[in-house]
């Protein structure tokens, strides 16, 4: 039986779209019943998730994103001397523990599921440069979600003919409500007649846009904007929804909370305003259950692949507060607009991002390249 490690950021039971497609990918090798497998990340947790080992790593500080763990160096060496995979498939951006990682001279296959860029971080991108260069040069092949992204990327303009392009997917069961979802369900609406539902769920992080959507709104007494999760500026986003009388704050929503208020809204906000997001699995999840979508345009982003402009929703010039109030007017004011979107939304998701689609090719992908 082949051995795989699985190096992420973190893991289940963190929330995150990294952490779930580790999770799914986790989850589709052992269903095939050939690979013994282990986890290694950052975070507290179990240390065992569905029957794999997972070896947590605490961290104390974090700096531009990337947690600090001087312990996980040698846990790393010590896991791939004793553990000797055959594969490893680790998630990026994480350029420290690449680092640490390209310091153990691992000789077998190397898989890079690359999320995004480093982007945000200007000044500190030019000193991992050399890292995730190096990185990338040692993988056998490097996985990406869409065409989109891949066109956009400067990290990865010189390894194109390594890349594999998979979309990430969604899971039809975590969008099925339960009885008492749907009578939840029932209750927000009766709660918001007479209102268009909009609705935004995800991290409060800048790059987010949640402030855009914000003034979007301002006097549109017709609409109620649902705003769910936390992040890094829960505080602040707080604040700013205070001021907007048809804004509500939901705070952190669990899993059935999150579901119930995706099922009860009209029309599905994204405004994430630059690559740093990659993909958007809530995005995905909105497209998939039919609901109308507005987003920005952000070139090199796999968004307006998940979700295209007069396809499955609206896509407004990238900040556009103007833009982005006439696409809420234009379908709240619009039925049969929103429900053309919404059939071509279900249809698109089905067709291109499901999970069984998703499943099919990690496992042929895994297969080919520890098969070499």
């Amino acid at each position: 039986m082949k051995k795989i490690l699985h190096i992420s950021n973190y893991y289940h039971p963190h929330v995150g779209g990294i952490e779930t497609t580790a999770q799914n990918i986790v989850d589709i090798l052992k269903t095939t019943g050939e690979y013994e497998q282990k986890v290694i990340c950052f975070g507290d947790g179990p240390n065992i998730v569905d029957d794999i080992p997972v070896i947590r790593l605490p961290y104390s500080i974090r700096i531009s994103s990337q947690a600090i763990s001087f312990r996980y160096r040698k846990v790393l060496k010590q896991t791939i001397k004793e553990f000797q995979p055959d594969v490893v498939i680790i998630h990026t951006p994480n350029p420290l523990i690449e680092d640490y990682f390209n310091r153990c001279h691992f000789t077998g296959k190397i898989i890079v599921y690359h999320h995004l860029d480093i982007y945000r971080q200007k000044i500190l991108k030019h000193f991992v440069k050399p890292v995730t260069n190096k990185t990338n040069k040692r993988a056998d092949v490097i996985i990406c979600s869409s065409d989109k992204y891949v066109d956009g990327s400067k990290e990865l303009r010189n390894y194109k003919d390594k890349i594999r392009v998979i979309p990430l997917c969604y899971k039809e069961e975590d969008l099925e409500l339960t009885e008492t979802e749907s009578e939840e369900v029932r209750r927000i609406r009766e709660k918001y007649q007479g209102k268009t539902i909009l609705f935004y769920s995800g991290r409060h992080a800048r790059f987010k846009g949640v402030k855009y959507a914000l003034r979007a709104i301002k006097n549109m007494d017709d609409v109620v904007f649902l705003v769910g999760r936390i992040g890094p500026m829960y505080a602040i986003v707080n604040k700013q929804i205070a001021y907007y009388k048809n804004a509500v704050s939901l705070g952190l929503l669990d899993r059935s909370q999150y579901r119930t208020y995706l099922h009860a809204s009209d029309i599905f906000i994204f405004p994430s305003i630059t690559k740093n997001e990659s993909f958007g699995i809530t995005l995905l999840e909105a497209v998939a259950l039919g609901k109308p979508c507005i987003t920005f345009n952000i070139p090199g982003s796999g968004v307006n692949y998940v979700s295209p402009n007069n396809v499955t929703g609206i896509e407004c010039d990238n900040r556009s507060i103007v833009e982005l109030r006439k696409a809420i007017t234009e379908l709240k004011n619009n039925p049969s607009l929103r429900a053309k979107y919404s059939q071509n939304g279900i249809n698109r998701a089905k067709e291109l991002f499901s999970y069984n689609r998703f499943a099919a090719s990690i496992v042929a992908l895994v297969r080919e390249i520890s098969n070499k």
